[in-house]
């Protein structure tokens, strides 16, 4: 937007007396570009134009509406004029910038004449259809670009990084925004190839379907071994296991936001260490008077290099939407199978969303609701079927003066995991300067057996990790209110909240004893346990400007957290940054900087799924096993960003990021060997434990790049990361692997993306790829081999704990991952859908040489919408 319409458009609180300037208002309207038209409620009447004085607007646009609405979007000052005249207004976001800041004040004004002021600009022309206010299109826009896609990315409406929404103009963070639409269209159901293709610097691992777990490789390095993971919100609701968010269903996501780094944690609290991902839920209106249906169906095949044939795979799905713009309601479903990648690893899921919003001239009040369940089979690992015996459904029980090494059973159980969101949430604008915005929510999960991912040894060879089965719920209030104040020049916000959660875990733990002289496998006994643990913060933000070109922001998070202990029972989150911006010609040119720093508490849900809540559990001195806790620090990264970002319009973007953040207290999963009493004899044997054990301090530096290029139907989306995660000193005591000097276990040193699209009048077709380069992780099948050989637990031949596993590193490089989209539009809310992916069919040595992923698979099916 030129810069002399900045303190009019965007920031500036505008006090009209629309009575008095009502044919100055219409006047420029209509030199603006904006027509009025009014029609007859038979659709046959010729058009008219309105060029009447305010006080001749032709019904409904005559209706006298009091308005106060003070930097919002365009979207929601819309939605309250519709609340406030009940006038039904009907409108694209494809042909308004709803995303940009508006302001006004007005007491009995006519609607046609607010709508005069908030439309100004635009290339719009209003029709009153059957009693209905309609905003379309021009005719000199209808032939050119939407509104939606010229107006600066910079004006984009977010969440993330604020207590409220606001536009990205003045955030000092980096934060991306995945558009809901774009998920649709490139048919992305899964969370790992969206990040991996949008969002630069992060990389979740592709994996089976029967995987319930996401692995994340870097959140611009490692923040925590192996269990690194973003704070993920749904609806502002904070889940309560993030690591189990693997999957959605796009059809109901309005966009997805994503802060990398700790600079969230001032907002956010703690374990926002790693950054915060924020999906945020459709709650736009369907068809009117009647809803909205649409229904998906595709059915496919993949391949695999472990089973005669091909895969079958099919997902069907139902969407309902109903309502307008200001009261809507909807329903998701989807149900998907897909066969077995090898033996026994069939899976099969079940997803639900509802929501409902209302809007009045004040309040905005939403819902939501959330359920997935997943489940799949445990099948044994054909990679490793000649290393581990398959056993009698007896388990771990073998025939006396037979092996000690526990062997995998053929009649494993299935896993599953459910989870459910419910969210509510309500705004309040008042006619002074502050804005309130109360939230409500609970998140919770249950899960069985889930494997352990991220241990050195996997489940298949070690039984004692497969021992993940509990459930947790999260209940989160959060109350913000945001002040503004300043002049058109230099406004600014002060943002205070509180918001208090409580997290209930109930975790069965399986505890082994070692056999007797008679029985040489170890007694299996299971332990439940349940804790609470209850977080309160207070929220303070400060955001400054000046002249709508530089941005101050700071905040300041203080916490009384049960998850920590001594000095860190009150941690203190700041974040400080500034940002500056400058139109150059056609271009805007950005720069920012920011600190930030996140903490992470020693037990956490994540940590728990990720290591098959078999972490502390090892043989103790006594012979038994049992939970070995030690004296945990809290991981803490703290660091800073700074980025340029170029941006013209929509059509082209460009954005650099540099970043340089410290992690003290990192923890890892450690495989220690303890001298043990054996059976009754009395003899001492050395056995394998697992403990949990700080590192030390490790060092993420690293470089993103982006870019994005449209022109006319074509778009090409580029991202490429370098990162160096590496230990920097080892904590007292630790016992691990990891040396100073050394690089972070299965870190990619490099992830790209390149994805080319084409948007045509019927057609869309998408071609992508995605690579993660250059890593260091466990060589599984040889430690595999290497356990076997140790016979199990025992270690009497070979000791495979400790420095002893450096001798088990292994160089990794990955492989290109293409994908490939395509839909065509038959007739009237049909069209025929195409999606391949991985085309190259890899399917091993990510992210090692012991993990299956899907081969090359390709689905096809038709979406109708009525």
């Amino acid at each position: 937007m030129a810069p002399r319409l900045r303190a009019a458009y965007r920031c500036g609180y505008v006090m009209r007396n629309l009575s008095s300037l009502r044919g100055a208002v219409l006047s420029l309207a209509l030199t603006s570009g904006i027509s009025y038209r009014a029609q007859a409620q038979n659709a046959c009447a010729d058009h008219a134009l309105v060029g009447a004085p305010a006080a001749g607007w032709t019904p409904p646009l005559d209706t006298r509406v009091s308005l106060h609405v003070r930097d919002v979007s365009l979207r929601d000052a819309l939605d309250r004029l519709t609340a406030a005249s009940r006038v039904q207004l009907a409108y694209s976001a494809d042909f308004l910038p709803v995303d940009r800041r508006v302001c006004l004040a007005a007491e009995g004004e006519p609607l046609g004449s607010l709508l005069a002021s908030l439309l100004r600009g635009t290339q719009v022309q209003v029709l009153v259809v059957a009693g209905r206010v309609v905003l379309s299109p021009g005719a000199t826009q209808a032939a050119a670009e939407p509104a939606s896609r010229s107006v600066s990315v910079l004006e984009r409406v977010v969440v993330t990084g604020n207590a409220v929404a606001a536009p990205r103009r003045p955030l000092v963070i980096g934060v991306e925004v995945i558009d809901g639409e774009n998920l649709r269209r490139q048919s992305f159901g899964s969370l790992a190839e969206m990040l991996n293709a949008s969002v630069p610097g992060v990389w979740s691992w592709s994996q089976a379907p029967s995987s319930l777990v996401a692995q994340y490789g870097s959140i611009r390095g490692a923040s925590s071994f192996g269990s690194s993971a973003p704070k993920i919100y749904i609806d502002g609701v904070e889940v309560a296991n993030p690591l189990l968010v693997t999957q959605f269903n796009p059809d109901v996501v309005d966009h997805v936001e994503v802060i990398r780094g700790p600079q969230g944690s001032a907002l956010y609290g703690s374990d926002a260490i790693s950054g915060v991902i924020n999906v945020m839920t459709r709650h736009d209106g369907g068809g009117y008077p009647s809803p909205a249906v649409s229904v998906r169906s595709t059915a496919g095949a993949a391949g695999s290099a472990f089973v005669s044939g091909l895969v079958p795979t099919h997902e069907q799905r139902l969407n309902l939407r109903a309502g307008t713009n200001v009261r809507s309601a909807g329903l998701a479903v989807a149900f998907g199978q897909t066969g077995a990648l090898f033996p026994s690893s069939d899976t099969r899921q079940l997803a639900a969303t509802g929501d409902a919003r209302l809007v009045t001239s004040r309040e905005t009040l939403t819902m939501s609701a959330r359920l997935f369940d997943k489940r799949s089979g445990i099948g044994p690992n054909p990679i490793l079927s000649g290393i581990i015996p398959v056993a009698p459904a007896t388990g771990m029980s073998g025939p006396g003066g037979g092996s000690t090494m526990p062997v995998a059973s053929s009649t494993d159980p299935s896993q599953s995991v459910r989870q459910y969101t419910l969210s509510s949430s309500a705004a309040f604008v008042t006619e002074g300067a502050w804005t309130h915005s109360l939230l409500a929510g609970v998140d919770g999960y249950s899960l069985n057996n889930v494997a352990d991912a991220i241990g050195p040894l996997t489940s298949a060879v070690d039984s004692a990790l497969r021992a993940a089965r509990g459930n947790g719920d999260r209940f989160t209030l959060r109350e913000s209110s945001v002040a503004h104040f300043g002049s058109d020049d230099a406004p600014g916000t002060v943002t205070l909240g509180v918001e208090h959660s409580v997290l209930r875990q109930a975790s069965t733990y399986t505890t082994r004893t070692p056999g007797t002289d008679g029985q040489q496998f170890p007694t299996a006994t299971d332990v439940l346990r349940e804790s609470w643990n209850h977080n309160t913060g207070l929220i303070s933000q400060l955001n400054m400007s000046w002249r709508d070109a530089i941005f101050v922001s700071g905040g300041l998070r203080l916490e009384r957290n049960d998850a920590f202990s001594g000095n860190d029972r009150y941690p203190l989150l700041p974040m400080a940054g500034v940002a500056v911006v400058r139109s150059v010609g056609a271009a805007e040119v950005k720069w920012r900087a920011a600190y930030g720093k996140g903490i992470r508490p020693p037990q956490t849900p994540a940590r728990g799924a990720a290591s098959g809540y078999a972490n502390n559990l090892g043989f103790n001195g006594s012979g038994t096993v049992g939970s070995v806790v030690p004296a945990l620090d809290p991981e803490v990264q703290a660091g800073y960003e700074g980025g340029v970002e170029l941006y013209f319009g929509r059509a082209l973007s460009l954005q650099v990021t540099r970043f340089d953040q410290d992690v003290t207290g990192l923890i890892q999963n450690v495989a220690v060997a303890v001298d043990t009493f054996a059976g009754r004899g009395g003899s001492i044997e050395r056995r394998m434990r697992y403990q949990l054990q700080n590192v030390g301090e490790i060092t993420n530096t690293g470089w993103e790049f982006q870019g994005n290029l449209a022109q006319g139907p074509f778009a090409l989306n580029g991202s490429y990361s370098s990162v160096d995660s590496r230990v920097r000193t080892l904590a007292n005591g630790y016992l691990g692997d990891l040396r100073p000097g050394d690089r972070m276990l299965a870190v990619p040193a490099r992830t790209g993306a390149l994805t080319f699209s084409f948007t045509g009048d019927r057609w869309f077709a998408s071609l992508g790829a995605t690579r993660a380069m250059d890593w260091i992780n466990y060589d599984r099948l040889s430690l595999a081999t290497s356990f076997a050989q140790s016979n199990g637990y025992s270690m009497k031949d070979k000791d495979v704990t400790g420095s002893n596993l450096r001798s088990f590193w292994k160089a990794y490089d990955g492989d290109t991952h293409l994908r490939l989209t395509g839909s065509r539009d038959l007739s009237r809310g049909v069209a025929l859908l195409l999606t391949g992916e991985n085309l190259l069919g890899g399917q091993l040595g990510e992210p090692d040489n012991v993990t299956i992923r899907p081969g090359r698979t390709v689905t096809a099916g038709l979406r109708a919408s009525f």
